[in-house]
């Protein structure tokens, strides 16, 4: 007869391998303050109890390592799924029904939009309320908009999936219509030591936010950092700035290989402000990401001035009608596309 032992709980007290090996990876998610250490300390609690509280736990989680903590830690993989609070306050309505059962729509009208920092969020919530209503839109792939989740949250008809607890603090986010069924709304975290700015400040590793849309689509939205330079198809630059956009190409590729394989049935659509143009090969390069996972680009709509680097990659859909449209008083054009269901996956 075979027995099943239990490892003990891990509580504030608790030292060793164990507690630094749930640390790291509660950092790694963004919810641990600090470095990692060997110490379970009201740090380490508190982080617990968020994550708990962002993964489905009811009641008043306690920031207890149990089983089920360490279990659902093990297979996050990078891409956490979250629950009733995931993203924002609006993540419950995302992750509920969606008042239009029974209805799969084939065909999705998207956008990419870029925000840019430092604007009036009145401002912001206008402009695009604005245009996803004129433009009956599903989603928008969302970048730059932390300081605006509260705006864009207030968005009639949509609500907005984005994790403000990423390291990034919800950099990059997800805006999708209220009768479109949102499920599993996941973080994919990069990682290095970020990079620092034109105004020499210190910016973090980001954070890319995917979402499955009408039971066919998984979108991803992401914000690759400033473009590196290349040599011989290689990155070259600040370490920091080369590992960290190493990083998180890394992390989409694999992110996607996963999808890919896992549910062969479905489509993928990847997103957002590249800061590269799609034709851009180079290694760990958002085009080398789409070559290595076997996925379309769709680029050549001129935004940001007379550059194409807000473009989408794709697999088992079409993407079609790119368009670059206004600024929206950004520096960035809002481009729109259709996403289209094979006839032969529905």
């Amino acid at each position: 007869m075979r027995t099943h032992s239990h490892r003990p709980h891990l509580h504030v007290g608790s030292t060793g391998h164990r507690v630094k090996k749930v640390e790291e990876r509660l950092e790694s998610l963004g919810y641990l303050k600090g470095a990692a250490d060997d110490r379970f300390d009201a740090r380490t609690a508190k982080a617990v109890v968020d994550y708990k509280r962002d993964h489905g736990w009811k009641g008043k989680p306690e920031g207890v390592v149990g089983e089920r903590m360490a279990h659902s830690l093990r297979h996050t993989e990078g891409a956490t799924t979250a629950g009733t609070g995931g993203a924002t306050t609006a993540q419950a309505s995302a992750t509920g029904d969606s008042g239009d059962k029974g209805k799969t729509p084939s065909k999705l009208k998207g956008a990419t939009y870029n925000v840019e920092r430092d604007r009036d969020p009145a401002e912001v919530r206008k402009r695009l309320g604005g245009f996803v209503k004129r433009h009956d839109l599903d989603f928008i792939q969302l970048q730059e908009i932390n300081g605006y989740h509260k705006a864009l949250e207030n968005i009639p008809g949509y609500h907005l999936v984005t994790f403000p607890k990423a390291k990034d603090h919800g950099e990059s986010g997800i805006l999708v219509k209220d009768s479109l069924l949102a499920k599993q709304p996941m973080l994919i975290q990069g990682e290095g030591g970020g990079w620092t700015t034109v105004r020499n400040g210190h910016a973090p590793p980001r954070a890319a936010v995917a979402v499955k849309l009408a039971g066919w689509l998984t979108v991803v939205s992401a914000h690759q950092p400033p473009s590196v330079d290349w040599k011989n198809g290689q990155p070259v630059g600040p370490p920091n700035r080369v590992s960290t956009y190493k990083s998180l190409s890394e992390k989409l590729l694999a992110f996607a290989k996963r999808q890919l394989e896992k549910h062969p049935d479905q489509a993928l659509l990847i997103g957002g402000d590249w800061n590269e143009e799609a034709s851009t090969k180079g290694k760990w390069s958002p085009g080398w990401i789409a070559q290595q996972a076997g996925m379309k680009t769709h680029g050549g709509a001129k935004t940001h001035g007379n550059a194409s680097i807000d473009w989408e990659m794709s697999n088992g859909c079409r993407v079609s009608n790119i368009k670059a449209g206004r600024t929206l008083g950004s520096d960035h054009n809002i481009v729109t596309f259709t996403v289209s269901r094979p006839k032969d996956k529905g």
